[in-house]
């Protein structure tokens, strides 16, 4: 594994979720009792619990690695540089990060890539690859991809996680995030022990809280958040090895639980963006620099079905 500077540069490259939902997030039943479920409240809402024993890194420190980290990351995969997309990326991330609670500046880079991958940084620094992005079908979707960065950013996920490590005395660990594809240079996995893999669960549970509710907050459609996550997310593994050192739920579970969320706290929307023209356009225009994919997977990604009375299955 490469070493820079003090740390090692290894990335934690897995959606992680637990199958149950805190208390502080609700059941079919809760209702708003807090600011955690409180749209009005987002942007006054300190989710990170402060610089202290869960957290050995203050936001000043979280933006120095941040950058030590995006240089260290940048030399070695290829970045897209084509101005129309970037910015085009850019505009939807500010949008979202401008109707949430990070109180850090979010910064996003593509990644060349035909991997499905997707990870933050300590500091606000969001990375996507262009395997992901061509997944998507609308701006709603887009948006709900960097929400979840953005998330981790309000939360200081990284650094709190990579704060447990250190306590458990496990492998540095600064990257938090997903990654749908075999190992590639933008998606090098380290070993996640199983003390360490709990807490990186609970954080990626509580990002896909946030991030829905930033994404209704910033006028899209929230049903845009399962839209991408039905797109991006890969069957899970069989087994039940496989399943207790898998970072996810079942995918049908979680569409439930987004479901819930939506709606228990999540007003009715009178108006409700899913996509633009200049989506299709970024798209258009994606395709013609972005590497081949690769083939297709046979087995189809469960679905979360809407009924026109507004039930799902």
């Amino acid at each position: 594994m490469r070493k820079t500077g003090t740390g090692t540069l290894g990335l934690i490259v897995a959606f992680a979720f637990v199958v149950q939902v805190s208390s502080a997030f609700g059941s079919s039943n809760y209702k708003c009792k807090n600011p955690a479920c409180d749209i009005n409240a987002i942007g006054h809402r300190n989710l990170s619990n402060g610089h202290g024993v869960g957290n050995w890194y203050s936001s000043e420190k979280q933006k120095e690695l941040g950058k030590k980290y995006a240089s260290a990351l940048e030399q070695r995969v290829d970045v897209v540089k084509d101005p129309a997309i970037t910015g085009y990326v850019d505009q939807v991330a500010q949008r979202v990060a401008h109707n949430s609670d990070a109180d850090m500046p979010i910064t996003v880079r593509i990644i060349r890539s035909d991997g499905a991958g997707a990870f933050t940084l300590f500091g606000g620094h969001l990375y996507v690859t262009t395997g992901l992005l061509m997944k998507l079908q609308s701006e709603g979707e887009l948006a709900s991809v960097l929400a979840r960065g953005i998330a981790h950013t309000a939360m200081q996920s990284v650094a709190r996680l990579q704060t447990r490590a250190a306590l458990l005395q496990a492998a540095d660990m600064p990257m938090i995030g997903l990654d749908n594809s075999p190992p590639d240079p933008a998606a090098r996995f380290v070993s996640v022990p199983f003390g360490v893999l709990k807490f990186q669960r609970d954080f990626e549970l509580e990002a896909d809280y946030f991030g829905i509710q930033y994404v209704y907050k910033s006028g899209y459609d929230p049903n845009c958040f399962l839209d991408a996550v039905q797109a991006i997310w890969r069957p899970e593994a069989s087994g039940t090895l496989g399943k207790a050192f898998s970072p996810f739920p079942p995918v049908v579970e979680r569409l439930k639980m987004l479901q819930q969320e939506i709606d228990d706290i999540l007003p009715r929307q009178a108006e409700a963006s899913v996509s633009t023209s200049d989506f299709e356009e970024f798209l258009a225009r994606l395709r013609q620099i972005a590497p081949p994919a690769s083939p297709p997977r046979k087995d189809a990604l469960p679905k979360l079905i809407r009924h026109d009375d507004g039930t799902n299955d």
